[in-house]
């Protein structure tokens, strides 16, 4: 496991690795299957924002599958393994900001603000726009 996440008291995860984890039966989806196992059994919390479950969501009703619906509120709602970092208006304001300060699309500023204020240590992505700072360590799935 990578030392940052050794090292790291709070996750967040990008709604991309929440698909992987659900949708994928492939190599990356076992590396996410055992960096959540490693959280769980390291007492590390796991973060995904509001717009991160509706993201994941979003790909199930665009589907229409029940099945992807259910798995989704079962991780999210059903299963105390997430803290959901929550979207409000002020949130967005802040997010958009800080989207056009580090070049960012709006949804992924969402979720780097709703990491960086619930002070997760590590934000484990597949988006390579997304870079390190001074307040959080992003991790690419490549380098779990």
């Amino acid at each position: 496991m990578n030392d940052a996440i050794r090292a790291a008291k709070r996750l967040y995860l990008d709604a991309n690795c929440l698909i992987y984890l659900i949708e994928r039966e492939d190599t990356i989806q076992k590396q996410i299957a055992n960096l959540v196992a490693y959280a769980v059994q390291n007492g590390i919390e796991l973060a995904i924002s509001e717009i991160g479950v509706a993201e994941c969501l979003y790909g199930a009703f665009k589907r229409n599958s029940a099945l992807l619906e259910s798995l989704y509120t079962e991780i999210f709602y059903d299963v105390p393994l997430f803290m959901l970092c929550p979207v409000d208006g002020e949130r967005l304001k802040l997010a958009a900001k800080l989207g056009a300060e580090k070049r960012l699309k709006l949804v992924d500023a969402v979720h780097l603000l709703a990491a960086t204020e619930h002070e997760c240590d590590v934000f484990v992505t597949n988006d390579t726009g997304f870079k390190s700072s001074h307040s959080i360590h992003v991790i690419q799935l490549s380098q779990l």
